[in-house]
């Protein structure tokens, strides 16, 4: 729930440009990492850890030492894990002086990861045991355990790094469950891009290109995240991730093994405040639409999945995105009932014994009529379909067909004028179909009264008062939310257009039940005027 007084404190319509800013100094002399880089920082404003998936050499590495910049006096600590590294080489070596004077089991964790704002672990899943179960508790609570005490990490943004996912069955489920941004990274693609990497004079620079107005200083981190905690979450968020969740549930029921999406409710709280993060940053009080593309990068688990998870997201966002906004079900069911009453007060059903010809079927299910006492023959018969041929003005010629060892064969054609639906003639002789009675009902329009009529325009205009407020709150979310939509920092602007589809079939339904309301009307007003 926001908290009033804190929600009134809107961020600053100048963080999204000084954001803006910084981002753009953080990519200098990087090529194709802007959506990285962007991430990243995102993540790291967050407090949350980001892995990124990719081969060696595509500058994994490049945008954690550059992340490190965005910070004032930003402390990093980069490890490349082995099969042989040890919590010394991570997490400090084990004070001598304080084990030998004061009995005390403690690392001098300063210059390590402990001490650090910005982490980068390369080859991650090749960390020993102990090295993960000592990161368990720090990406997920912060704290590392030392010795006896327990020390406050202020790590910011911890990106970790591989050319593969985690393996089955090697115990590192739980750690990769801590990585709540997941992306992957791939080498220039664009051939102009590639050719200013590999021409960039002095090669690769580690340096600082960062102004230093740009830098978050560590009280505006503090501010920041007290901020984000309290960024709104309007109910069509929560309708779009709450739809976004049965999916999920849906699609799990109908895949086995290591397939399924697994997504703990402490993940689900992670991408929440990632999503508030975001809104911050982009300079808004509340989580919007745009932001919600974010959680595609949250909850893939394999290779195979990121493409499906995208288009769920998507799905979700243009099923439930704005139609979230508006309840259309109350209006839907009252004007269900409205049909019904009309129904049943304007017609009335009487039965009347009517006489219809016998329609015979062959085995090709081709129908016929049969004709008693046909010119000496007990019986003959004439197609459906040429019956529908004949004229009482005009002699048409049609096949006559007679029933042989249960087959229907044409044996002659005969003109015939029609004398009445159940009777032919054919050289002024009069011949008539076999009929039979049956039972038929009769429906009866009754006139509604002006009582009646007075009665249901007034739920009409409700139900359409109900529409036109539909239209409105739309509307009103188009006027906030399209201004800024197509300026997001952390999505790519080809999902603007996902967005306005969102709005636009959550339109388009409001419109055409409105219709559907308005033909109900015109139907008992005819009614009334015949």
């Amino acid at each position: 729930m926001s908290n009033p007084e804190t929600r009134s404190k809107a961020p600053a319509t100048a963080v999204q440009t000084r954001i803006r800013r910084l981002l753009e100094q953080l990519n200098q002399d990087l090529f194709e990492k802007e959506e990285l880089v962007a991430l990243a920082l995102l993540s790291a404003v967050a407090g949350e850890s980001i892995f990124l998936l990719g081969p060696p050499g595509v500058a994994k590495s490049m945008v954690a030492r550059r992340l490190k910049y965005a910070f004032k006096e930003g402390r990093s600590f980069e490890y490349l894990m082995g099969k042989f590294s040890t919590p010394d080489e991570v997490f400090g070596p084990v004070s001598i002086s304080k084990l030998k004077n004061e009995d005390k089991y403690e690392r001098m964790t300063e210059y390590y990861l402990p001490g650090a704002n910005i982490v980068f672990l390369d080859e991650i899943w090749k960390a020993s045991p102990p090295i993960q179960n000592s990161l368990l508790t720090v990406l997920n609570e912060k704290v590392y355990r030392n010795g006896a005490q327990e020390i406050k990490v202020d790590i910011r943004g911890l990106i970790s790094a591989s050319n593969e996912l985690p393996l089955k069955g090697e115990g590192l489920e739980a750690l990769w469950d801590r990585f709540l941004v997941r992306t992957f990274v791939r080498g220039i693609q664009e051939t102009e891009m590639f050719n200013a990497m590999i021409t960039l004079s002095g090669g690769q620079n580690y340096g600082d290109y960062v102004a230093d107005e740009l830098k978050i200083s560590n009280e505006e981190y503090q501010k920041w995240s007290q901020t984000i905690d309290y960024i709104f979450v309007p109910p069509h968020l929560l309708g779009t991730i709450n739809n976004l969740r049965r999916n999920i549930s849906a699609r799990n029921a109908e895949v086995t093994g290591d397939d399924k999406l697994y997504l703990s409710d402490r993940r689900w709280r992670k991408i929440v405040r990632l999503l508030r993060a975001s809104a911050f940053l982009n300079s808004r009080q509340e989580v919007d639409l745009m932001d919600a593309f974010l959680i595609s990068n949250c909850i893939w688990n394999t290779a195979e999945q990121v493409e499906e998870v995208a288009q769920m997201v998507q799905q979700a966002i243009v099923t439930q995105g704005y139609r979230a906004l508006i309840d259309l079900e109350p209006v839907r069911q009252e004007l269900k009932e409205l049909k019904d009453e009309i129904s049943t007060r304007t017609t009335s059903i009487t039965q009347e014994t009517v006489s219809e010809k016998v329609v015979y079927t062959d085995k090709q299910e081709a129908q016929y009529y049969k004709l008693d006492k046909f010119w000496g023959e007990d019986a003959a018969y004439v197609k459906l379909g040429d019956f529908d041929k004949l004229k009482k003005d005009k002699e048409v010629f049609i096949s006559v067909y007679e029933l042989s060892y249960q087959t229907y064969k044409p044996f002659q054609s005969y003109s015939f004028l029609l004398k009445s639906d159940a009777e032919l003639i054919n050289k002024n002789k009069l011949f008539s179909f076999e009929t039979a009675e049956k039972t038929k009902e009769i429906v009866n329009i009754v006139p509604p009264t002006q009582a009646q009529i007075i009665s249901w325009n007034k739920i009409v205009e409700t139900l359409l008062g109900h529409c036109s407020k539909a239209l409105t709150v739309l509307e009103e979310r188009k006027r906030i939310d399209f201004p800024h939509i197509n300026k997001h920092l952390f999505v790519p602007i080809s999902q603007v257009a996902i967005v306005k589809k969102s709005l636009e079939k959550a339109r388009e339904e409001v419109l055409n039940l409105k219709l559907d309301i308005e033909r109900v009307r015109h139907g008992y007003k005819t009614m009334e005027k015949s």
